[in-house]
């Protein structure tokens, strides 16, 4: 995420170094670390995740102000999938390594967008496209299910 060691404040984000997670590799031997963002692909479905707090910043910068969370959710994924990149914001409030810039496009539109960030949970579906957060994983004892076969996204609870 943004506060993990060596990112440098930049998009994209590396996968941690292996420095950091030397002894939890021990614990698990199969783990795969991934950039921000991680492009999936399951079969014939792209799955985009990004962790960024994004709903934060774009309310920050926002010329609009909305009634409710809700509506800021709702804009936030239309003006992601609108402009076809992750980051729509002016680089003075997220700087962006140009060379690496074409990681944040998001052309064509993905089936799934995982917005992980630290505001309440949400899913929208928007141009075919299912945008959802999880939020913080376990919080509430809530989490976010993706059902493949039928390309839903729904909420659920222990």
């Amino acid at each position: 995420g943004p506060n993990d060691p060596g990112s440098m404040g930049v998009l994209p984000r590396e996968s941690l170094a292996p420095f950091f997670v030397e002894e939890f590799r021990k614990q698990v031997k199969k783990l795969h670390l991934m950039s921000s963002p991680c492009r999936l692909r399951f079969y014939t479905q792209d799955i985009v995740v990004f962790r960024e707090d994004l709903l934060r910043k774009m309310m920050r910068h926002s010329a609009t102000r909305f009634s409710s969370e809700e509506d800021h959710t709702e804009h936030l994924v239309k003006s992601i999938i609108d402009q076809a990149h992750l980051c729509p914001l002016p680089l003075t409030s997220r700087p962006v390594l140009w060379e690496y810039d074409h990681a944040l496009w998001l052309f064509p539109t993905p089936d799934v967008l995982v917005l992980a960030c630290n505001q309440n949970p949400f899913v929208w579906s928007y141009n075919n496209c299912q945008a959802a957060n999880p939020s913080r994983f376990g919080s509430n004892c809530t989490f976010t299910v993706y059902l493949p076969s039928s390309k839903i996204v729904q909420q659920s609870s222990c």
